[in-house]
């Protein structure tokens, strides 16, 4: 079995980071407050939560004192869409000042995800995609396809960033919708909505 690999919530971290910065370098680094990640979206109800969208009882996170997250174990998705959907992804960043979240410049999105989801020329493939072991297997099926299991092999995700607007220190999130669209170009109505909230500091 080629290895290859996949962690849907470094994935997702990574693209959140990388679709709306042009650059990586380490300037900064990305603390995420819980161990787990991944947080719902208060501000848009009706919207589903990760859970809708994967299984990931089998998938062990583990911070450790530095603020870096040990991940390994399995994904299995399970996101009610047809196979044949696209997948678009819309990302945007917010700070919390005065008591309340606010928005920051940085903001972008994915038209067609799945297109890219295993594509080694993008800027996340060595940060999240690279570690799925069963890539060759599952690379079809994106993550569009129900009983899918993406194999992880144990890897360190620490988030090292830099943008071409500086970030200033603080607590931000991401906030990441995954939208699915039939063959007509037609949005289901299956949106899913996921928040990584953590503390950005000067390295």
């Amino acid at each position: 079995m080629e290895r290859q690999q996949v962690a849907l919530l470094h994935i997702l971290i990574s693209l959140s980071l990388q679709i709306i910065g042009p650059s990586f370098a380490l300037n900064h680094f990305f603390i995420p407050e819980k161990e787990e990640l991944f947080s719902e979206c208060p501000d848009k109800p009706g919207f589903s939560f990760v859970d809708k969208l994967a299984d990931l009882s089998r998938l062990n996170r583990k911070k450790d004192a530095d603020g870096a997250v040990n991940i390994s174990g399995n994904i299995t998705m399970k996101w009610d869409v047809e196979p044949s959907s696209r997948i678009a992804v819309e990302v945007s960043v917010e700070k919390f000042e005065g008591g309340t979240w606010k928005p920051t410049v940085f903001k972008g999105g994915d038209r067609d995800f799945c297109k890219n989801f295993y594509d080694k020329n993008t800027i996340y493939y060595p940060f999240s995609t690279e570690h799925v072991i069963n890539k060759q297997q599952v690379k079809d099926k994106c993550i569009t396809t129900p009983g899918t299991v993406l194999v992880l092999e144990p890897f360190l995700l620490k988030i090292l960033i830099n943008f071409a607007v500086p970030l200033s220190p603080g607590r931000h999130k991401a906030v990441i919708i995954f939208s699915a669209f039939d063959k007509s170009g037609v949005k289901l109505p299956r949106d899913t909505c996921i928040e990584i909230v953590g503390e950005i500091v000067n390295i």
